[in-house]
């Protein structure tokens, strides 16, 4: 199937007339007529920016790092002041709407891996025709308080997902072509149904004769029969049931392949934004990373010619690597693409719980390479693209290495190419509320990035190869290994 082909806007077919010329109008008519209209164009354009506010035009943050982390109080009591919430609201909205709460959504994963959740639960609910409520980036739903612990580090329990996306999925609406109720706060939810039905998503699964090889198209269908049997407005998938797709699904891309498609027209991913926190970063940091990008583009999506963005993931990866050699697993849900130059190609042998040293070997250097195997690819992507017509000049490293490899890392990249910059994640420079949502504007330049080298068996890298699919970028622009 042409995935590329599913991303492309329809052609126009609009006729253009030609209008009556100005000249019939006298020019002090003409005057007097623009006088007057003015008033209602600044009131129009009012309105319009008060409507996407809260998706667009929240203030940067002025926090200071140190002390207690930030509790993103203001923009959850945002997110409740949105106007879908709001019980007097005719139907589909208000108490007459058709909602799905994920009580059973993860906690305590990195964002890679909430994010590809909560994309399929927003789908589902898309799907069945059901009003999406919207859910923190919850790291502790046990904590007390605001605050939770990461190793020896306090840390948010909870982010309200507005302060991370924007667009559907955090209340945004939803294109005119496609119009739904958008989305409303737990709070809102709770308010107009006291008593939902509540779904069990293990049973779900069993009574749908859910087997190990089920593909996420089939889960799909599977549940959308289930909710459209369900008469009741209200409707939760109970907590701690099971996830709709759990790890072993989003861990093979064979079973996600067949689900790319919808989930590529899906509102939720073609309406993809990042939030006005999350843009902040990039906007502070643009001299830094590519000076002439420009944050103020509505859609967040003009390609950065010449930048060359590498995932690199470190720390304790290499065990996950290893692990990964053990299973044999594919690469992770959205990395595998028929128009990809990298495909899987692991040597026989290994699998079921154990490896070969030449499986292993080929895992490792493809999941967590050294410094001389990144060298050694990234001068073949600069000999590829020159070959393709591009030059990549600039180079921006998503990572969390420690900073002496990085370092080293930099020196031998400077010796690899001809750069104008070489930044990184750990250059960055972010206040304390920044902080924690840092990564996503790691994914919003390597979504943006002329090329893109993913880690295949990244959610992280997995989720932003998605979002270059539904933003044209040409196949031959994400690499991997």
């Amino acid at each position: 199937m042409n995935i590329r082909a599913l991303t492309q806007p329809a052609a126009s077919t609009t006729k253009h007339r030609r209008t009556p010329s100005s000249g019939l109008i006298p020019r002090r008519l003409q005057y007097i007529l623009v006088f007057l209209a003015l008033p209602a164009c600044l009131w129009f354009l009012f309105l319009y920016s008060a409507d996407y506010a809260h998706v667009q035009k929240i203030p940067v943050s002025t926090f200071e790092r140190g002390g207690e982390p930030p509790n993103y109080y203001e923009w959850h009591e945002r997110e409740k002041a949105l106007p879908q919430n709001n019980v007097d609201l005719s139907a589909p909205q208000g108490k007459e709407g058709r909602y799905l709460r994920f009580k059973n959504h993860l906690t305590n994963v990195g964002w890679g891996n909430f994010m590809q959740e909560m994309i399929s639960h927003h789908h589902l609910a898309y799907r069945a025709n059901r009003i999406f409520v919207m859910y923190n980036y919850t790291w502790d739903k046990h904590a007390e308080g605001d605050y939770s612990q990461f190793g020896e580090n306090k840390i948010p329990a909870r982010i309200p997902i507005s302060a991370i996306v924007a667009g559907p999925l955090a209340g945004g609406r939803y294109p005119a072509s496609d119009w739904r109720p958008p989305a409303v706060t737990t709070e809102f939810f709770e308010l107009v149904c006291p008593n939902p039905t509540v779904v069990h998503v293990g049973d779900t699964h069993r009574e749908a004769g859910y087997v190990e090889p089920s593909t996420a198209t089939a889960i799909f269908d599977a549940f959308v029969a289930r909710l459209n049997a369900i008469d009741d407005n209200c409707v939760e998938l109970q907590e701690d049931s099971g996830q709709l797709l759990d790890f072993w699904v989003f861990g093979s891309s064979a079973r996600m392949a067949d689900a790319v498609p919808q989930l590529l027209r899906s509102p939720g991913v073609a309406g993809w934004g990042w939030s006005s926190l999350v843009t902040s970063i990039v906007t502070q940091n643009g001299a830094l990373v590519y000076p002439a990008i420009d944050l103020h583009d509505a859609s967040q999506r003009t390609e950065l010619k010449g930048l060359l963005a590498l995932h690199l993931r470190r720390g304790d990866f290499k065990d996950h690597c290893e692990h990964l050699a053990k299973w044999r697993f594919e690469y992770n849900a959205f990395n595998a693409q028929p128009d990809f130059p990298d495909q899987l190609q692991a040597p026989p042998g290994g699998g079921g719980g154990s490896y070969t040293d030449e499986t292993l070997g080929w895992y490792i250097d493809h999941c967590f390479p050294d410094i001389p195997r990144i060298v050694k690819r990234v001068q073949n992507f600069l000999a590829e693209a020159k070959g393709q017509g591009r030059t990549l000049d600039r180079l921006y490293i998503l990572t969390n290495g420690e900073r002496e490899w990085i370092k080293e890392l930099r020196e031998e990249l400077r010796k690899a190419g001809d750069w104008n910059s070489i930044a990184t994640s750990r250059d960055l420079d972010i206040d304390w509320e920044q902080e924690f949502v840092k990564q996503a504007a790691d994914m919003l330049i390597a979504t943006r990035a002329e090329v893109f080298v993913g880690n295949a068996w990244s959610s992280l890298s997995s989720n932003v190869n998605l979002l270059r699919i539904a933003q044209n970028h040409e196949p031959e622009t994400s690499r991997f290994w």
